[in-house]
């Protein structure tokens, strides 16, 4: 009897710690997306309002620079029903050796993905037909409102202002 209260209290132990790990650590996983499609079920996920996706690499200057308004919109605006997912568009090879080290030094906390999906010429007309696959760039999206900007947000502000230009609009 006292073994199997010693092993329960082990696994509910483990559990927590667990649970707790991942709270801590929001990018302790980092979704490998094979398609444009896979980033367009979370795109569609009827759970956010508004949904801000910003395209990056660790090799892009321009977009460790901006890096942290995006961290501090998704913490800003958390009541607003508002999704930031980061998609890194870099090789899976490079996921333990670059992305997730350079995650974990910035202390990056909205959801970090890598879109694996080769065929830009195709997938970047879904963004925006502007767009031709360079970094950064940002698409914020609410319902058929859309916000494209190409190159990065010299600052939180100008981030801001196309937030809340997309969630002004009615559908």
């Amino acid at each position: 009897m006292k073994y199997t209260i010693l092993v329960l209290l082990l696994g509910l132990f483990i559990l927590n710690a667990a649970c707790t790990s991942k709270e801590k650590d929001p990018n302790a996983v980092i979704e490998v997306l094979e398609t444009y499609a896979d980033l367009q079920l979370m795109i569609d996920d009827p759970d956010h309002e508004i949904t801000v996706l910003n395209f990056w690499s660790t090799t892009c200057a321009p977009c460790i620079k901006e890096m942290p308004h995006f961290n501090k919109l998704d913490s800003m605006y958390q009541t607003k029903n508002l999704k930031v997912i980061l998609v890194n568009l870099e090789k899976p090879e490079r996921l333990d050796t670059h992305i997730y080290p350079f995650v974990k030094k910035r202390g990056i906390v909205p959801e970090v993905v890598l879109l694996n999906d080769q065929n830009y010429h195709i997938w970047t007309d879904y963004v925006d037909t502007s767009w031709y696959g360079a970094l950064p760039a940002t698409l914020i999206l609410k319902g058929d409102k859309r916000n494209f900007r190409f190159g990065s947000y010299e600052t939180y502000e100008e981030l801001v202002t196309d937030v809340e230009k997309v969630l002004k609009h009615t559908n």
